[in-house]
């Protein structure tokens, strides 16, 4: 299983530093309009170094965020962080998006062990509250070290999947966008539909977080999500607006010791798009619902 580390367990964690690796998974995806590298340069966990999403990212994919599946690629990359497939990992960030959830997951469909997955809960700030070494500037060069991605793509749904599913359920979708959007409010990307995978239940994201960041106690997690109507003996699907947040949830769910989850990668960015994919007839085949209209 993953897991979810305090500040003081982090800091005795950053003790044994030949097979720990901190990553500084922060990345702004709501137009903040911030640098995450450029704040990770004016301060950051001491011994840290900048996890740079749009390294992994397809970059010939119309659509953000898209996780590459080239492992070449991707073994590369993990071995110029001078990571091995033996280091305990511990991510944190300081994005509103809680994008640390993000970068486990990924590391888990590149095959790591998720028992030496870890996420500061938190996050920077709260590292900064408990006192914790803190630096800046560029992080220090490391060796380059050997890595085997062993690519997990039962971690991942596509759109077929994703129709196939709408059609014939055989697991719950969860959109972790905001009530609002979910109901059918103004998208905030041009071209977009407005509304939900039919079917699907709506669980926020930002609803899991104490007002300091910190994750809720898991009792109540599980409470929240299972009144939504969510059953944890069954298959759960994450979605969101283009697969970065719903990400908190898998971790949630990793928590919570539920087995059978993925994540749509490419989220409402792909469904709730206005344009036809190749091979599509009409819009039909991805069918929007909301909670906006009234009976007649």
């Amino acid at each position: 299983m993953v897991w979810l580390i305090n500040a003081a367990q982090l800091e005795k964690l950053r003790k044994s530093p030949k097979n720990t690796i901190i990553l500084d998974a922060t990345t702004f995806v709501f137009g903040e309009g911030r640098d995450a590298n450029a704040e990770f340069q004016e301060s950051h966990i001491a011994g840290a170094r900048f996890l740079n999403f749009s390294d992994f990212h397809d970059a010939a994919s119309s659509l953000p965020h898209m996780l590459i599946r080239d492992e070449q690629k991707i073994a590369a990359l993990l071995s110029s962080y001078g990571i091995t497939n033996e280091h305990k990992i511990i991510f944190y960030d300081r994005s509103a998006g809680h994008t640390s959830c993000r970068a486990l997951w990924m590391f888990k469909v590149f095959g790591h062990h998720p028992g030496l997955l870890h996420i500061l809960d938190g996050g920077f700030p709260a590292w900064e509250k408990f006192g914790g070494k803190i630096e800046s500037g560029e992080a220090k060069p490391v060796s380059t070290r050997s890595y085997t991605v062993n690519f997990q793509a039962h971690y991942i749904r596509s759109l077929v999947q994703i129709k196939t599913n709408v059609h014939h359920p055989e697991e719950q979708v969860v959109d972790v966008r905001h009530p609002v959007r979910y109901a059918g409010g103004k998208e905030p990307r041009p071209h977009m539909r407005q509304g939900h995978i039919p079917g699907s239940f709506c669980f926020p994201y930002f609803t899991m977080f104490e007002s300091d960041g910190r994750f809720k106690p898991l009792e109540r997690i599980k409470k929240q999500l299972t009144g939504t109507g969510v059953d944890l003996n069954y298959p759960i699907i994450t979605t969101c607006g283009s697969g970065m947040t719903s990400a908190v949830l898998n971790f949630a769910l990793d928590l919570l010791n539920h087995e059978h989850h993925s994540l749509y990668d490419a989220s409402w960015v792909e469904w709730g798009a206005e344009k036809l994919y190749p091979g599509e007839a009409d819009l039909s085949e991805r069918p929007v619902a909301t909670s906006l209209d009234t009976p007649s």
